[in-house]
């Protein structure tokens, strides 16, 4: 079995730049973000926030070349994806962003075979409603395994 190796990614809009060039994301940048906006990932190590970036397909969102936002796909490329740590710098929200970015992932064309698109979100149902997610249809289907 050979490991999978993608191309970059880049969308562009007006000023703004959506990339999945690894070399481009500013994990201090990301790491503060996460640490101090975020529900899910407050208090969270560096070393968490790296491995997480790590082994998953990154998206930076940027204004010039100043990195303003991001976002993670869980994915085997194939079948599954799950989309998380979707962040837009506050300075840079109310332009779009959000839902620019979340359509970039789902139009990125390494993912074209994907049919399961999955979120878990506090607050942003309406955004991604929006863009055509729903509520799981089947909820008794999806399991978790609870933390101790």
């Amino acid at each position: 079995m050979t490991a999978l190796t993608l191309a970059d990614h880049q969308w562009q809009r007006d000023e703004f730049t959506i990339s999945t060039d690894r070399q481009r994301l500013d994990m201090d940048y990301i790491h503060q973000q996460l640490t101090e906006k975020s529900y899910w990932a407050n208090a969270q190590p560096r070393a968490k926030t790296e491995r997480a970036f790590a082994g998953s397909l990154p998206f930076g969102v940027y204004h010039q070349q100043q990195q303003i936002g991001f976002a993670r796909l869980v994915t085997d490329y194939t079948r599954f994806g799950w989309l998380c740590d979707v962040m837009i710098d506050e300075n840079w929200r109310g332009y779009g962003l959000g839902s620019w970015l979340a359509t970039c992932v789902r139009a990125h064309p390494e993912l074209a075979t994907v049919h399961r698109w999955m979120l878990s979100t506090n607050d942003a149902h309406q955004l991604y409603q929006r863009l055509g997610w729903r509520v799981v249809q089947d909820p008794q289907k999806l399991m978790e395994f609870p933390l101790s």
